[in-house]
Order: structure tokens, then C-alpha cells, then sequence
């Protein structure tokens, strides 16, 4: 590494809150934040304080309407429909925009690190996968990952691969890239046809010159960590190297875990640490620029701030200890949270099968072949 891992964290941050019973709980940033903080992590990493984005930075991908609306949400109470503002997913509140913004700002800042030197950051409110040009859309208001690709290209058209392997397929990121050769989208989720937003299907491989530049590899309930690493081991590794980016922008979203309430992925730890390690190598390998980890989904917050932790002591090359310390679980305990994992790793995991082993193989090999047949001819594959 040219220098400490950039880590943009401030309890600002927290704001963002659509109400307190909603899925998208700000707790799962601050016990993050805490348990790396308890075994020793963030002295390893240097912690920034996020700033807001601008006007002018959030221009770079959202229509100055679509902001008008969230600004007006927040000021006035206003709900926007058309713009996906004051729906069941994004309820208005009076911050909106302040945080949505500093969610971007955090993001934008860890991209700037990366532009002036840093190798790695990890930013964990990042990954807002979802939001539109002009579309609030599945918790997001502003797209933090496209608006920091987009000032990345102001200066350089650097070639970009973003993975995503949230539960959800990374619409936003895909529609805004979609017509691009220079940003390579793929994903990993839960198949459309079973879990919100209903896209992500094989068929969706680009437009125009970003043929072959959008990889969507959907997967039906129950699919777990055998096929989340088949999935990097024979997909994504060869579109890597031969893709060759510069940076690595990737959104690990935890909600695919066996313990997550709003989808029926069965990942555990194991799986997700095989491929946040490879994604390391891999990145310190081939990327001049480097690699920018940014959070996303997941609504257990005790499960999403281990898992999370993991990943940081996977990118630092740290070892972290067997068990949750007990001062972060009588944290845990004082906000709430009273049935939680207590190791920091899965051990004897009983996962919820939903199709058998056979079909959900039989469905992954079905997947891939196709993906392989219609994106691996553009790369030479």
C-alpha cells in the first residue's frame, strides 16, 4: 500500500434516517464503526471526516430537478412521487438532503484519497446502488458510486470495474454505465424475479459501444457461498483480468447472509471472506489506481458490523479475534440489540434451504454458461 487505508466515517453520518422502524437502520454504520474501533482496527486506517457534496458534484449525475425535489422534501415536507421521494422505500424527513449529500461527500472523499495517492479505502456508508438520474429508488436518494466514477472520468478516462455482490442488483450503477466501455458493471443477486428491483437479468449485457460491458449473474433463493465464490472463481476473475482496470470500485452489500431479513440469499462468512480476499490480490495486482470498498445493503446491524469488520481486517491484513468483545456486545445490548451472533465468524451455519442443492447448481451452471456465452466474446475470452 502507498499509505494507511482511507476510512471516511463521522456520527453525522447517522442522520440518515427515513424513520425508526424503517429496514435501513443508521446503527449498522455507528456499531461498525465501533467494533473495528474495539479490536484494533481503525488505528490501522486513516479516518477522515466526510464532507457534503456539492451542488455541482451531485450534477455530475443527477438532473438539477431531481435535487430541487429532494431539497424541497426536506425543507417543506413536500413529497415528490414522481421522483421516488415520500414512497413506503424512501419516506421524506427532514435532513434529506443534507445527508443524502454527506453520504455522497463520504465517498467522493475516499475517491479523491484514491486519486492523490491513497491505494485502498473503504467507505461503509457508501454503495447507494439504486438511486437514478432522477429517482430516488430502494433506500438511496443520491447514487454516491456513480457520481464518484463521474469525477473520476473529469480527470481521466480510467477504465473502471465495479462488483457488486448486494443482494439486490445494482441498477443504478448498470443504467448509468450502460452505454459505457469504460466502466465494467457486473453483479451478483438475488434474481429479479424473486426480489426488488426486478432487473438484473443475463440478457442485460450493454448498449451501443458498452456491449458486453454489463455482466449480471442473477441467482435463485437459496444460492450460498459455494456459488458466490463459483461465481468470482469463473466469472469474474477472467472478466478482471482480461478487463484490466485501473480501479476497482466495489459494493459489499451484506443482506445475501443466511441472517438477513429482506432477501433469501444463504451466504456466510467464509464465502464472502474467499472473495474479498481474491478481490484484494487481484486489485493490488492489476489496478494502478487501487481500490475503493464501499458498504451497502444489509438490515441485521450486528451481522452487517462484523461482516464489514471482516472485510477491513481482510483488506488491512489483520487478524481479528474468534468472538465479539464484550464490550461491543454490551454496546449491542444497550441499543437494543439483545439475539446476535457473538463470533466474528460463522461457525456450523444453518441456513434455510429454499431449492435443493441439485436445482440451485443446476441453475448457477444454466447462468453461467449463458452469461459466458453472450459477454466473454468481447474480451477475447
Amino acid at each position: 500500500m502507498k499509505g494507511k487505508l482511507v476510512y471516511p466515517y463521522s456520527n453525522a453520518l447517522l442522520d440518515y434516517e427515513f424513520r425508526t422502524d424503517h429496514p435501513l437502520k443508521p446503527d449498522r454504520l455507528k456499531l461498525t464503526y465501533l467494533l473495528s474501533k474495539a479490536i484494533g482496527l481503525i488505528d490501522q486506517v486513516e479516518e477522515i471526516e466526510p464532507t457534503l457534496a456539492t451542488r455541482e458534484d451531485l450534477e455530475l449525475f443527477h438532473s438539477p430537478e431531481f435535487i430541487e425535489a429532494v431539497v424541497d422534501a426536506g425543507t417543506n415536507n413536500n413529497p415528490h412521487p414522481q421522483y421516488g421521494l415520500g414512497t413506503l422505500d424512501n419516506p421524506i424527513f427532514p435532513l434529506i438532503h443534507e445527508t443524502g449529500a454527506r453520504y455522497v461527500g463520504a465517498t467522493l472523499d475516499a475517491m479523491r484519497s484514491i486519486m492523490n495517492g491513497a491505494s485502498n479505502a473503504f467507505c461503509i456508508s457508501g454503495g447507494l446502488h439504486h438511486a437514478h438520474r432522477s429517482l430516488a429508488s430502494g433506500f438511496c436518494i443520491y447514487n454516491d458510486v456513480v457520481v464518484a466514477v463521474k469525477m473520476l472520468h473529469k480527470k481521466k478516462k480510467y477504465k473502471v470495474l465495479y462488483f457488486d455482490f448486494d443482494a439486490h442488483h445494482g441498477d443504478g450503477v448498470q443504467n448509468a454505465f450502460y452505454n459505457s466501455k469504460d466502466v465494467m458493471t457486473i453483479s451478483i443477486h438475488q434474481t429479479g424475479r424473486t426480489l426488488f428491483p426486478g432487473s438484473g437479468f443475463i440478457h442485460e449485457t450493454g448498449n451501443d459501444e458498452g456491449v458486453g460491458y454489463s455482466v449480471n449473474i442473477p441467482v435463485i433463493p437459496g444460492a450460498g457461498s459455494p456459488e458466490l465464490i463459483q461465481v468470482f472463481d469463473e466469472v469474474v476473475a477472467p472478466l478482471f483480468e482480461a478487463f484490466k482496470p485501473d480501479l476497482l470500485v466495489t459494493q459489499l452489500g451484506v443482506d445475501g447472509h443466511y441472517l438477513d431479513p429482506l432477501a433469501q440469499l444463504t451466504y456466510t462468512s467464509d464465502g464472502y471472506e474467499d472473495v474479498v480476499r481474491k478481490l484484494k490480490k487481484m486489485s493490488s495486482d492489476i489496478c494502478s489506481l487501487g481500490w475503493l470498498a464501499l458498504g451497502g445493503g444489509g438490515y441485521y446491524p450486528v451481522n452487517v458490523a462484523r461482516l464489514w469488520t471482516l472485510f477491513l481486517a481482510i483488506i488491512l491484513d489483520e487478524d481479528v479475534p474468534r468472538e465479539l468483545p464484550e464490550e461491543f456486545k454490551e454496546v449491542c445490548i444497550q441499543m437494543g440489540y439483545r439475539d446476535f451472533p457473538v463470533l466474528m465468524r460463522d461457525e456450523n451455519a444453518i441456513v434455510q434451504m429454499y431449492y435443493s442443492k441439485e436445482e440451485i447448481s443446476l441453475d448457477l451452471a444454466r447462468t453461467i454458461r449463458r452469461v459466458k456465452e453472450l459477454v466473454f466474446p468481447y474480451h477475447g475470452l
